[in-house]
């Protein structure tokens, strides 16, 4: 008991009031007195040898071509960054236009007495629907789309119900059950 008392006293570990305890029982007891004295002198010695230790030293060793290494991995950075330059400048250009790619405008017209609203859908506007205009307070519905040489296929939607171009000459039914008006541009 007494030596844990002593070691928290050498550790800074009591209050105020226990050390004015331990250094009254110092005072009292000379067995307490002479077991303190030999702990501090085994403290003294430890912490002499622990301050005396030398830290470890690291040997740094250089390498024959480090500096040709470090021009390498620059010149190596350098041209990864010119080529990544370059890709972003070519995905930044124009396409090239194709005879596929040349836009054709197209009007699309279709009579409805029925519907207040009509809208186009097709494999040109990846089937998003795009609206049509009433002409002239009239019960004929039109848009002009620009068109890709090719084969479109679209619908008309009057009031959210899907229909066939009834001016289309070819049809066909999608894998809804829907029928679609095909149109050769």
């Amino acid at each position: 008991m007494k030596e844990i008392l002593i070691s928290q006293f050498i550790d800074d570990e009591l209050t105020l009031p226990e050390k004015r305890e331990f250094v009254v029982n110092v005072k009292v007891d000379d067995t307490f007195y002479s077991e303190t004295i030999e702990m501090l002198d085994s403290e003294i010695l430890f912490r002499d040898k622990l301050n005396k230790k030398t830290p470890p030293q690291f040997h740094v060793e250089k390498y024959r071509g480090s500096r040709k290494f470090i021009h390498l991995a620059v010149a190596a950075l350098f041209f990864i960054g010119l080529a990544f330059l370059g890709s972003k400048i070519t995905a930044n250009k124009p396409e090239a236009v194709s005879k596929n790619n040349i836009q054709k405008e197209y009007r699309f017209v279709i009579y409805n007495d029925s519907a207040s609203n009509v809208e186009l859908s097709g494999t040109f506007t990846n089937w998003h629907k795009i609206p049509m205009k009433r002409i002239n307070n009239s019960n004929y519905w039109e848009i002009t789309v620009p068109l890709t040489k090719g084969e479109h296929k679209y619908a008309i939607i009057a009031d959210g119900q899907v229909l066939a171009d009834p001016t289309s000459t070819f049809i066909e039914q999608d894998d809804f059950g829907n029928i679609n008006s095909v149109l050769e541009v």
